[in-house]
Formats: structure tokens, C-alpha cells, sequence
């Protein structure tokens, strides 16, 4: 079941925390984001649901591959973290089959795109923690910017001011202010902060 899917994913992920020579791996990170992502599929015709589980997850990793750009970012915040925060992109047509899909196999596992065009994640290399900001229906960004102030004052002993991080930490494709006043405000006004768009607000198949 889907709980096992998590317990096995941080095993795993923690294992890679403690092992120095390992590497986070973007990819799987990916895969479990944007499959926990999906809803479930619902039948109109029978009181019954495709469920996400760990068997329908190993289908979705085995033939779905991915081609994952690294973002560029502008630092111009002091500090030794420099190179802790990652972010990746992944756009919409990167996101390819390794076999053509069968049955019904398009409504569980398949993509289309809708009112955006790609996905990111951010990734603490330290910790392994991943973050939302982009393209997903949550977005994580309050906790990454509380995490990344939490590295902040760990690497400078300072307080960071959220202006001075909005003013001076860029990052392609990605508009921190935007993010901070659309999540800051109740309610979500996808119109005005269009970086709260979600791929799936609008399904259009390619």
C-alpha cells in the first residue's frame, strides 16, 4: 500500500543521507512526487477506484522515464550553503514511456499537460528533503524558506529577512515573490500569482 511506498522510499533515502558517498537521486525523487501527484481513477460506471499503491507505483517508476535539467541560481546572500539547495526542472514533454502504454494503462500512469508546462523540485543535499515549487498541486515553498533560513543562520549565525532572500537568491523559471505574496494570502488566486499554476488544472492530451 501507499504507506509502504513511503517507508521504503525514506529507507532508502536515509540510508543515502548517512552514506557520504552517495548521491540523492533526483530522479526516483521525481517519480515518487509525481506519482503521489495523480489522483486516483475514478469509474463512472461502478462504485470502485484505481488506487495508488506499491504495485501501480512500480509499474509507474519501471516505464516512466525522465529527463531532469538543472536549474541555474544568482546567490548573492553570504553565506557557506551556496551549493546545499538544488533545483530541477522537468518539463512536461521530458516525461516519456520506455514501452507504449496499454489498456487503460494511460489513466493511471500516463501524462498530459494542462496549464503549465513543466514540474520543479528543490533538494537540501544535505538532508535529502525535496520541496514543491512548481507545477505540483502543494507547494512546498514556506518550507523551504524556512529550511533555507535554518541554513542560513547555521552557516553565518545571522537571521535571514525574507526581502533579502526574495531580493538577492534567484532562480530560472522560478519567481519567489510571486510564491511568497500567492501563498501568503488567503485563498489561492492562480489568475494573479501565475506561478501557482498546476499542471493539472487544465488536462489537454498531446
Amino acid at each position: 500500500m501507499i504507506k509502504k511506498i513511503f517507508l521504503l522510499f525514506f529507507c532508502a533515502l536515509s540510508f543515502n543521507n548517512l552514506n557520504a558517498q552517495s548521491k540523492t537521486d533526483i530522479e526516483s525523487i521525481f517519480k515518487m512526487q509525481l506519482f503521489l501527484n495523480r489522483k486516483n481513477v475514478q469509474f463512472r460506471t461502478m462504485d470502485s477506484s484505481i488506487v495508488k499503491n506499491d504495485s501501480l507505483y512500480k509499474v509507474f517508476e519501471e516505464v516512466t522515464n525522465l529527463k531532469i535539467d538543472t536549474l541555474k541560481l544568482e546567490n548573492k546572500i553570504t553565506g557557506d550553503f551556496e551549493e546545499e539547495f538544488q533545483f530541477f526542472k522537468l518539463s512536461i514533454d521530458e516525461i516519456r514511456n520506455n514501452r507504449k502504454l496499454i489498456n487503460d494503462e494511460f489513466q493511471y500512469i500516463g501524462f498530459g499537460s494542462g496549464m503549465c508546462d513543466f514540474y520543479i523540485l528543490a533538494l537540501n543535499r544535505k538532508t535529502g528533503i525535496s520541496y514543491r515549487l512548481s507545477g505540483f498541486d502543494v507547494n512546498d515553498f514556506f518550507g523551504f524558506l524556512s529550511d533555507f533560513k535554518v541554513s542560513y543562520f547555521n552557516s553565518t549565525g545571522k537571521k535571514l529577512k525574507t526581502s533579502k532572500f526574495i531580493k538577492n537568491y534567484k532562480v530560472e523559471n522560478l519567481d519567489f515573490e510571486c510564491l511568497y505574496k500567492g501563498l501568503k494570502i488567503d485563498g489561492i488566486d492562480r489568475k494573479k500569482y501565475p506561478c501557482l499554476m498546476r499542471c493539472s488544472d487544465r488536462i489537454k492530451m498531446h
